[in-house]
This record gives structure tokens, sequence and C-alpha cells, in this order.
């Protein structure tokens, strides 16, 4: 007898559409003057997405704002062709780290397990500092939004132990009661 993820994942699209948005008011002020951007964490991000025969369909760097944040978010969130959103940065205790502050309030329900697992696994990585890091994940109108840190082995590690083995069962959970009710 098959068990009840399973199911959803053989009810889960096979190819999802992403958002990569990268929180950083340094990157963002290279691209506004034009310079070079070194962004090694979204575009490793972007590579991975692919790699697993997924789709980049919106990407963007934002400075550390929460209007901005919240701007690109939503505007990617918008989009018809966006299932989930990663944004990378802004999810330490820094005052400038806002990216947690300025997406919670969208979640329609937030994932707290994927901030939990991801730190555990970090634990490995970095050793306590690892309870420093406040990445989270949540759902906004049946898409996934996950808000992880900034660093390219974290980005590395929450993109492949964590968001592409689950996300296209995180999306079709989020989703499944929406469609049914917009056929009921």
């Amino acid at each position: 007898m098959t068990g009840v993820p399973e199911e959803h994942r053989e009810l889960a699209p096979k190819s999802l559409g992403f958002a990569v948005i990268v929180v950083s008011s340094s990157r963002y002020a290279a691209y506004k003057r034009g310079l070079e951007v070194g962004d090694e964490s979204g575009r490793r991000a972007v590579e991975l997405i692919k790699s697993r025969r997924h789709r980049v369909v919106h990407y963007s760097i934002v400075p550390d704002d929460k209007m901005a944040i919240l701007r690109t978010v939503l505007e990617a969130l918008s989009k018809s062709e966006v299932d989930a959103v990663v944004t990378i940065g802004g999810t330490g205790l820094s005052a400038t780290d806002v990216t947690i502050e300025s997406l919670r309030p969208l979640f329609d329900k937030e994932i707290e397990g994927f901030g939990e697992v991801f730190r555990y696994l970090s634990y490995g990585q970095v050793g306590p500092a690892c309870y420093l890091s406040r990445a989270t994940a949540g759902v906004v109108g049946g898409k996934v939004v996950y808000c992880i840190p900034g660093s390219p082995d974290a980005v590395e590690l929450a993109l492949k132990e964590l968001i592409l083995p689950e996300a296209p069962h995180a999306v079709y959970i989020a989703r499944r009661d929406l469609e049914a009710g917009e056929r009921g």
C-alpha cells in the first residue's frame, strides 16, 4: 500500500517555475551602477534549480529594504508561471537583515519545519552558529516562499537537501484545496 506522501508526489507537478530574489544592498548598488555583480549565491541557485528540470522565470536583486523586498516578492507571486519563490539573504540577526520581517506577514501558513530542519542540517557545516539563521518558508496564495541565508554553502544546502526534493509536493499540497474550491 502506498503512503499518502508518495501519492501526493505522484500527483505533484513535475516541473515548477521559480523566482529567485537575491537580497543584498551591496550587490544591488553595484547592479544599479552598471558594474558586474558577483552573485555566486544567486548564480548557484539558478544552476541547481535548472539541473532538476525546473524553470527560473524571474530573477532579481533587491536591497535590504522592507518595501523593495515586499514589492519584488509580490510582483513575482503575481506571475502565473511562478510556483515557488526563493529569497536569498537577509535572514540573519543584523539590523539590516529584514527579509523575514518583510515576508512573514504575507504567509497564509508558515512552514516552521523548513527552518528547523535547515538549522539542523547547517549544524554539521557551521556548528552552533546555525541558530543565528532565521531561515523559514511559507505559503502565499498556493505558492511556496522560501527565505534562505545568502552564503553559497547555505544556498546549496537548502536547495539540494530541502527545497528541490520537496517543492513539487509542497506546491501540490498548497494548491490542492484552492483548486478544489475553484471547481466546487
